[in-house]
């Protein structure tokens, strides 16, 4: 066992990730963060993220699109 200091604003977004009462901090930081080094590792930890909301997808689709066109194409007249 160890303990660790994380800021206010860490422990809010872990505590949202808690699926319980029965959930601790440490099996929810093996559930979303994958061992290091392995892709296999890295996909089966997405597996157990939530789905995405319809809101969440337009969000990220307006985030992308924002950036897209932000980035400028200097091999264009």
């Amino acid at each position: 066992m160890k303990n660790i200091a994380v800021s206010e604003s860490a422990y809010e977004r872990l505590n949202s990730w808690k699926t319980g009462k029965r959930d601790s901090f440490s099996k929810v930081i093996e559930r979303l963060i994958p061992p290091k080094g392995t892709f296999e590792s890295a996909v089966r930890a997405a597996k157990h993220l939530p789905e995405l909301t319809e809101n969440k997808i337009n969000d990220m689709e307006k985030a992308l699109d924002a950036t897209r066109q932000s980035i400028s194409e200097p091999w264009k007249l």
